[in-house]
């Protein structure tokens, strides 16, 4: 009996991507990344100091290197910058002339981008990257942001911006990342090896937070027990672990029956889980739980109605199953008083930051005010001065500062994660592929609902998680449909 013309192709289709993604290239790249985390884990582990000589001609002997095998190849570049840009804030590595590490990794980013143009035709797989999913969509998201700079000139003068210039290129960060991923990945196969490094990225930084939370544990209050981990900051912190759970998580819910999954997997989320406690972030609680949800939802309708009513039955029976700093931390937002239940102070302030930021919203609905201009305007329109500059609400401040348009393609480009997440999971032909489909549909329930109650997507030792898998996501998704219509021809 003979195979069809059909499925002859689509049957070695999925056999090879399920042996050749994580073959030679992938086992090359973590050879190279053992190098440097060798010596950075016994620095930050066994406080071994080594001169700044030693150090910076290490960094340059790598770095070079690194360069080196980006002109033929740039995997490692990918998963140095994948693994590097959540630490940025922790390790800046000044080098000179204004430059640090972060500048390098970007334009090195860069340089590989405009040197692989030639050499898209045969390396670049499936559609070209300006028709990936969600590349127009990044795009307008990305033109409207900036016009606000415009928009802050002509509201507050060109020194307001010229002082702000490495604010404006912090802002240019995410889209450099988003556009420079989706360009060098150059396949499937690729884009499934991205989440292995994702992976360990996640794991660093968990480790990290780990170490921190050791030091902490035992402090007199709450301010000074909460973790500022690898972001510097508890709320920045707690939505980079929220984000970062969720491939760990998925990896666990896509592959329920296989014992590989719960050994790789099964440790992180706990650990995270009381490392975000730490944080005493309540937006951060409450997206991971969003994220969790979205993940079960995606897993059967059946399987999430039985894991919600033993979860609810759960915590009926053992209240004391919800970790006790978990309710201390949401018991705060509100008080009991004389006069009846009272908000907290954060909670109290965050309020009237989000009342100043509608009003000017109300003002000026389509452009905003203009880039960093709520600081600015904000006394204008408070009707009890805080002291605080954040409004503390990514969508409340992006139309504040660049207007409406900006929210509503931030909600697209989260609909877009979902929905590319969802049909890779629901498509995917091996476990893998569907961990990450799952993994990127959590990740925009969590991003949602973090950034309800923070500004989470502005910071891209926050957010370059986010971005490198909306770029892994649009590739993948155009395999996926590609072996859809091969079975439908």
């Amino acid at each position: 009996m003979s195979l069809s013309p059909t499925v002859l192709p689509v049957a070695a289709v999925e056999e090879k991507a399920k042996l050749a993604w994580a073959g030679k290239d992938l086992w090359s790249t973590l050879r190279f990344l053992a190098v440097p985390a060798a010596l950075a884990m016994a620095i930050i582990l066994f406080g071994i100091k080594l001169p700044g000589w030693a150090l910076y001609g290490f960094g340059g002997a790598i770095g070079v290197t690194l360069f080196a095998h980006t002109l033929r190849d740039p995997e490692w570049l990918l998963a140095c910058a994948t693994i590097y840009l959540p630490l940025n804030m922790m390790f800046v590595v000044p080098l000179g002339f204004g430059m640090n590490a972060t500048n390098m990794v970007l334009l090195l980013l860069l340089f590989s981008c405009f040197r692989n143009r030639s050499l898209e035709p045969t390396a670049m797989s499936g559609d070209s990257p300006a028709r990936l999913p969600g590349t127009v969509l990044v795009s307008t998201y990305a033109g409207v942001t900036l016009m606000s700079v415009v928009t802050s000139i002509v509201t507050l003068g060109p020194d307001f911006v010229l002082d702000r210039i490495l604010d404006v290129k912090g802002w240019l960060d995410q889209f450099i990342v988003f556009f420079t991923f989706l360009r060098l990945i150059r396949n499937g196969n690729m884009a499934r090896r991205m989440m292995v490094y994702i992976m360990l990225s996640a794991t660093v930084v968990v480790v990290l937070g780990f170490q921190e939370w050791l030091e902490k544990r035992g402090a007199s209050s709450m301010e000074k027990a909460r973790l500022l981990g690898p972001q510097i900051q508890p709320n920045d912190f707690g939505a980079f672990l929220a984000y970062a759970s969720t491939p760990f998580l998925a990896l666990l819910l896509a592959n329920l029956g296989k014992l590989r999954a719960w050994l790789v997997a099964a440790p992180y989320p706990g650990i995270s889980a009381r490392i975000l406690l730490a944080t005493f972030s309540r937006g951060a609680y409450l997206g991971m739980g969003l994220a969790a949800i979205v993940a079960t939802y995606l897993r059967g309708k059946v399987f999430i109605v039985v894991v919600a009513i033993l979860g609810f039955t759960l915590v009926t029976i053992e209240p004391e199953l919800v970790p006790k700093s978990m309710r201390d931390r949401m018991a705060q937002t509100s008080s009991s008083s004389s006069g009846g239940e009272e908000l907290d102070r954060s909670a109290q302030t965050r309020l009237i930051l989000w009342d100043a930021a509608l009003k000017m919203t109300t003002e000026s609905p389509i452009f905003g005010w203009g880039f960093k201009s709520f600081p600015k305007f904000k006394g204008q329109f408070t009707t009890t001065e805080v002291e605080e500059a954040d409004n503390h609400n990514m969508y409340l401040y992006l139309s504040s500062q660049m207007g409406i348009p900006a929210v509503l393609l931030l909600g697209l480009i989260l609909w877009r994660m979902y929905s590319l997440g969802s049909r890779i999971y629901r498509g995917g032909r091996d476990g893998f592929t569907r961990t990450i489909g799952m993994a990127a549909a959590a990740l925009a329930g969590a991003a949602l609902l973090v950034n309800m109650f923070g500004s989470r997507m502005v910071d891209i030792c926050v957010t370059s998680h986010f971005w490198i898998i909306l770029a892994m996501v649009s590739r993948l998704s155009t395999e996926i449909q590609a072996q859809q219509e091969m079975e439908s021809a």
